[in-house]
C-alpha cells in the first residue's frame, strides 16, 4: 500500500462483527467542501450572467454612438451652407442641450434583452486649435433609466472637416 490509498477503518460492534467505512466527521467535512464549491458556482454564473447583460448594452450604446456620428459625418458642412446638427454648441448632457445637438431612440431592440429608449447629445465645438475648417464633436449616448452601473453611458469624441 502507497502512502496515497485510504486505510479502512475496522471497527468490532458489540455483536462481534467487524464494521468498516467512514466517519462522521470525515462525511461531514466532505459535505462542507461540496457545498463551498456549488455556492461558489452559483456566485460565479450570477456574475457573469450580469457582466453578459451589461455587455449587450454597451454594445447597443457604442452601435448607436457609431449610428449617429456617421450621420454627423454625413451632414452637410460647406463654405456655403452648414447643418444645424453641426452648429457650435449643444451639450453632452441630455437635458442641457438644444434639439439641434441630441435625439432619442425609441425601444431600440436587441437579443436578449430590449435596451429601451436611448438618448443621444452632443457638443461641437471650433477646431482643433484655430482652424475654421475642423470641428470636434462629443457625442454621448445613455440608456434611459440605465442601472447604476450603466448610468455614464458611453462617450465618443470624432473630429470632421469641412467639405
Amino acid at each position: 500500500m502507497n502512502r496515497f490509498e485510504r486505510k479502512m477503518v475496522n471497527h468490532t460492534s458489540p455483536t462481534g462483527l467487524t464494521e468498516s467505512g467512514f466517519s462522521i466527521i470525515e462525511m461531514l467535512i466532505a459535505i462542507c467542501v461540496i457545498s463551498f464549491g456549488l455556492v461558489s458556482i452559483a456566485g460565479v454564473s450570477a456574475y457573469v450572467s450580469r457582466t453578459n447583460a451589461t455587455s449587450n448594452i454597451l454594445g447597443v450604446l457604442t452601435t448607436t454612438a457609431q449610428d449617429q456620428a456617421d450621420k454627423l459625418r454625413g451632414a452637410m458642412w460647406s463654405i456655403n451652407s452648414e447643418d444645424p446638427k453641426l452648429t457650435i454648441g449643444g451639450d453632452v448632457n441630455y437635458e442641457s442641450s438644444d434639439d439641434n445637438h441630441r435625439a432619442t431612440l425609441v425601444d431600440t431592440p436587441t437579443a436578449p434583452l430590449p435596451a429601451g429608449t436611448l438618448n443621444v447629445s452632443w457638443r461641437v465645438a471650433a477646431g482643433p486649435g484655430t482652424t475654421t475648417d475642423m470641428r470636434t464633436i462629443t457625442m454621448k449616448v445613455v440608456q434611459v433609466n440605465a442601472p447604476a452601473r450603466l448610468a455614464d453611458g458611453v462617450t465618443i469624441t470624432m473630429i470632421i472637416s469641412k467639405d
